[in-house]
């Protein structure tokens, strides 16, 4: 029996997204210093520093991801489970193909099921950073930010559900 493929989140995979938004922030915060030395109107200083604490909020946010520790994804013989969207197995006899979509920066892993996906998937909270419901029986798996590649992903699928056809 094989051991189970435990994911977790990418360091890299979540600081440099983070450095974007505080780049935003330092832009935003300057133009917001630089338009109280020169007596600018309140409003627009005002709306300057609301942008500025907002990109320092949303980097710190998405920064947070890369100190959890926590285990994300497990693929093992049983089937695959998403703690980022309901922390639901989905059995293996479940899935019929697997595909690898990519571009702009961003993996997904697209699971083609044989029936609609569970609830705990489809209303999920965190389902914008996890497994995403697409059509009536396809969901999307975000592997970007993670600490494995989508290729090793695809070959732990082969490995543990050969029966599931691998698309390209």
């Amino acid at each position: 029996m094989a051991a189970p493929l435990e994911i977790r989140n990418s360091a890299s995979g979540k600081i440099f997204p983070a450095l974007g938004s505080f780049l935003m922030a330092a832009i935003f915060g300057f133009y917001m210093l630089k338009g109280l030395s020169m007596g600018a109107p309140g409003g627009g200083v005002f709306m300057v520093a609301l942008l500025a604490l907002g990109f320092a909020g949303l980097g710190l946010f998405i920064a947070r991801g890369a100190f959890d520790t926590r285990v994300k994804v497990v693929l093992d013989q049983r089937g695959f489970r998403d703690a980022r969207a309901g922390d639901v197995l989905v059995p293996w006899q479940k899935v019929r193909s697997v595909w690898l979509a990519s571009g702009r920066g961003a993996a997904m892993l697209n699971f083609e099921l044989t029936e609609v996906p569970p609830d705990e998937i489809r209303y999920a909270p965190a389902n914008a950073f996890g497994l995403l419901p697409f059509g009536k029986t396809t969901v999307h798996m975000e592997v970007s930010s993670l600490d494995v590649s989508a290729e090793e992903m695809v070959d732990a699928v082969r490995k543990f559900a050969p029966h599931v056809e691998v698309r390209r």
